[in-house]
């Protein structure tokens, strides 16, 4: 799954590397949650370029009766993708990018959960496959969420967790945005683990199990006590 991202990236640097037609106004985030609004990329309808929107974390379907079923929306099973009614029409038509700079994951221990950070090796920004979706209340207030879709787990997220979200290599943004709704089915494809080299991992404070702790502090790597290590994966 994928619970927890970050990205401080700044905002020149997104709007480089994803051809944003406007630079976004963007703060400096080292542990998003869900239900936090979240700076997505879609393609914009206007011109060959693209916008950064910003979605809450939690897809509501448009025909939820209310917003509350979002919280267990925030991830989506790429391989029932299609098959899931709350998330179809989505995959079809509203697919964003979730640029970041790395996210968490949590793995098991004696009844406690340990926090990893994974990211690139290169410390670059990438992207994860998102989709999004609009809902009112009534009174016609609308309000627009996303999900982020995952698949199963590549050899350096496998110690840590089964799933891991669908990073979408670079070569593969523009055909994820662009792609009209009567070929969309040809974008299974693209929903796999990414190679095993891409990715470094290091244990983390448990003060990210916070979501309300915010701070650089949150990507320093600790001590592994249990392995007795720094970083497993690098």
């Amino acid at each position: 799954m994928c619970g927890r991202i970050f990205l401080f990236s700044a905002p020149h640097v997104l709007a480089e590397k994803f051809y944003l037609d406007m630079l976004p106004e963007l703060l400096p985030r080292y542990n998003i949650a869900p239900s936090s609004n979240i700076p997505s990329v879609v393609a914009n309808p206007r011109t060959d370029g693209r916008l950064v929107k910003m979605f809450r974390w939690g897809l509501v379907p448009p025909w939820s009766p209310n917003p509350d079923g979002g919280a267990k929306m925030i991830n989506a099973r790429s391989e029932t993708v299609l098959d899931k009614p709350s998330f179809r029409e989505a995959f079809l038509a509203r697919r964003c990018l979730i640029p970041l700079d790395g996210f968490y994951e949590w793995q098991k221990r004696d009844g406690l959960k340990q926090p990893f950070l994974f990211r690139r090796k290169d410390h670059g920004i990438f992207a994860l496959a998102g989709l999004w979706e609009h809902w009112e209340y009534p009174g016609g207030t609308e309000l627009e969420t996303c999900t982020i879709l995952t698949t199963t787990a590549n050899s350096t997220m496998r110690p840590i967790h089964h799933r891991m979200p669908v990073i979408l290599p670079e070569k593969d943004w523009k055909i994820w945005l662009d792609l009209s709704q009567d070929k969309a089915e040809q974008l299974k494809e693209l929903l796999r683990p990414c190679a095993a080299d891409i990715l470094l991992a290091h244990p983390v404070t448990m003060q990210v199990n916070k979501p309300a702790f915010d701070q650089p502090e949150c990507l320093l790597p600790v001590w592994d006590d249990t392995r007795g290590q720094m970083n497993m994966f690098e």
